[in-house]
């Protein structure tokens, strides 16, 4: 009777001991669970707070920049041809660039040949060359004919598309979007060299990008790389000659006053980049209106460092 006692107890007191256990296997699961929590939480407050002064580092550079242009011409240091700058701010880095956008094709006034030549650039199959600058033209034309190879509001319908070509003039890049045959990889290779605040048939060859440059009909990439060479020793200053042979046509002298303006903020491995268009209107009381303003996913180009360059012209 007395050995059965001690067993029930021996018995009682593993059961105890196991329950004990899972218990603590249960805590200790639980508290590397909250730990793991913890540490994410961290992690992306951490993130979020580097983010946050990436994207005032970036800010600093398009304020900098607007400064810039406030300058009087014979002032101003920066080229607006897209030449990228950088500078220290704070515990970051800015990379910064500016081009005005009469260097770029405007997607309502630029000549079809420019447009086509500019698709023809990024490498589309021959056959939707054609067929995507037509949509285009179609799209932005007044009227409802279609063109050949182009879409109107039939194709789209035919096609299950729940609109039709708008027939009217692009109000933003991203409306380039809903044109027939184009895709986002398309648009994005497209977007550097597009804008539709020049309102010019051509491009101004001194703030143009290689893009726009290359989309000039009859001119190669070894004449651009020329071209943006000389561009660059002569400071912003055309070289004519290596345009010689070239319709006119496709070529601006206008120096618009509608910059845009790429930035980006750089804390530790922390990248924020702003892209933001502005109108300088050089009023006392506005002196500059900003047209767009949004952040945008890149990387750090090959820059001009504006420190280096003071020291070494001081």
């Amino acid at each position: 009777m007395k050995q059965c006692s001690i067993n029930k107890i021996n018995k009682q007191s593993g059961i105890a001991l196991v329950i004990v256990l899972w218990m603590l296997s249960l805590l200790i699961i639980l508290a590397m669970g909250y730990s793991r929590m913890v540490r994410i939480e961290t992690s992306l407050t951490s993130n979020l707070v580097h983010y946050s002064q990436a994207k005032s580092i970036a800010e600093a550079g398009i304020w900098q920049s607007i400064a810039e242009l406030l300058k009087p011409t014979v002032e101003q240091q920066w080229e607006t041809n897209g030449t990228p700058y950088s500078f220290e701010f704070e515990e970051g880095t800015v990379n910064v660039s500016v081009i005005n956008e009469t260097g770029k094709i405007d997607l309502n006034t630029a000549h079809s040949e420019l447009l086509h030549g500019l698709i023809k650039s990024i490498e589309l199959p021959e056959e939707n060359q054609l067929a995507l600058t037509q949509a285009i033209l179609d799209w932005r034309d007044k009227d409802n004919l279609v063109r050949n190879h182009g879409a109107e509001d039939e194709d789209y319908q035919q096609l299950d598309y729940l609109y039709g070509a708008k027939d009217g003039p692009f109000n933003s890049l991203n409306e380039l979007q809903l044109v027939m045959g184009m895709t986002t990889e398309t648009y994005n290779k497209l977007k550097p060299a597009l804008t539709i605040y020049s309102r010019q048939a051509g491009i101004n060859p001194n703030s143009a990008p290689k893009a726009s440059l290359l989309a000039i009909p009859s001119i190669s990439e070894e004449q651009v790389d020329a071209f943006l060479q000389s561009r660059s020793e002569n400071q912003g200053a055309q070289t004519p000659s290596l345009f010689i042979g070239t319709n006119p046509k496709y070529l601006s002298k206008s120096n618009g006053q509608v910059f845009s303006i790429t930035s980006e903020g750089i804390i530790g491995k922390t990248h924020a980049r702003l892209e933001v268009i502005v109108l300088m209107k050089r009023q006392n009381n506005k002196p500059y209106v900003i047209l767009a303003w949004q952040e945008a996913s890149g990387s750090s180009k090959a820059t001009i460092n504006l420190e280096t360059e003071n020291n070494t012209k001081s």
